[in-house]
């Protein structure tokens, strides 16, 4: 499973009934959770000569002071976090101040992160000007969760003549959820996606689209991928993998750049817990990943201006294709009426 940093910190923060106290540190408090992130780093982290260039950036600051004067433990995370990824290059890596829970649970507790609630990322599908899809997704759920909701609003892509797929919100998620939703735009025989290698298992596990998905797919119609800086992780990968399949045209700003994954959060104190990545992407066409560099668009354009610009491709090209003299009269007064700014 692949989890993302700042899925955590909103897990982390509606789990909190109340603001957590920011409780003072000492010395030897410090030195117990640098030792602990330390260890899981050395051990578990997913590129070990990474690790062992971090490893020597934290022990550096530490005998040089910098820790010295963080008396609360939210700075002293902070920090360490910033230190962390100036150092490894990599945004996934993070310490966070996370206290653990005095309260016990209650079975009949609710969930702290009612996905439902957003829809499981299902932002938003609509209609635009020439019959061309346009669908928001702002997150890749658990598709044991979201299968439903999930096939719903793909399904409804398949009235559309071309459709266009909003990411550029999208901060990552689950490879099982990139798995199903890359399915509804290929056929049902089987296409090798992604891969992921997990350095704590020294094992790979490959992606593949799915041969049976509830509802209809959308095979045949050109998709476009709105990208942009805060395309992240399970976002990327969906991404990358279409692109390298030449199954999608990305149209937008080059992607935050977070292959990496890991398994869930490690306790380093009643304090303190890291993301430490173990795993990593790992594309079967490039044999390669997109960390700390981004997926590149095949059209670059500002973020802002990227759906216009694919909304505009899409129709260039339907209006190629088009023979029925009315449609194509609709066809060309959309292109005018958007390049206009109408």
């Amino acid at each position: 499973m692949r989890l993302l940093i700042a899925q955590l910190l909103l897990a982390l923060s509606l789990a909190a009934q109340q603001p957590a106290a920011d409780p003072s540190l000492d010395q030897i408090a410090r030195n117990a959770v640098i030792e602990k992130l330390l260890s899981g780093i050395q051990t578990g982290y997913v590129v070990p000569e990474n690790a062992v260039v971090t490893i020597h950036a934290i022990r550096d600051a530490q005998s040089s002071g910098v820790y010295n004067g963080l008396v609360t433990a939210k700075t002293f995370a902070e920090k360490l976090t910033q230190n962390l990824r100036s150092a490894s290059h990599d945004k996934h890596l993070a310490v966070f101040f996370d206290p653990e829970s005095t309260t016990p649970t209650k079975p009949s507790a609710a969930p702290a992160l009612p996905r439902e609630r957003f829809n499981f990322g299902f932002n938003e599908v609509q209609r635009l000007r020439g019959n061309v899809g346009y669908l928001d997704l702002r997150s890749f759920a658990n598709p044991d969760d979201a299968r439903e909701t999930a096939s719903s609003y793909l399904s409804a892509l398949a009235n559309f003549d071309a459709i266009i797929l909003d990411l550029r919100q999208n901060g990552g998620g689950n490879t099982p959820m990139v798995s199903f939703v890359a399915s509804y735009f290929f056929s049902p025989s089987p296409v090798h996606l992604t891969d992921m290698y997990w350095r704590d298992q020294d094992q790979t596990i490959q992606v593949w689209t799915l041969a049976d998905v509830p509802g209809r797919r959308s095979v045949d119609q050109d998709l476009y991928i709105l990208v942009g800086p805060s395309t992240f992780s399970a976002a990327e990968d969906f991404s990358y993998s279409l692109k390298q399949l030449k199954r999608a045209t990305l149209v937008g700003e080059t992607t935050g750049g977070g292959a990496h994954m890991g398994r869930g959060l490690q306790r380093l104190s009643p304090l303190f817990t890291a993301f430490i990545p173990s795993g990593q992407s790992q594309n079967p066409i490039t044999k390669s990943n997109w960390e700390n560099v981004g997926v590149e668009p095949d059209v670059k354009v500002p973020v802002a201006n990227a759906l216009t610009e694919a909304h505009l491709l899409a129709l260039r090209k339907l209006l190629e294709r088009e023979h029925d003299p009315a449609w194509q009269k609709n066809l060309r007064q959309s292109i005018e009426d958007i390049s206009a700014g109408k």
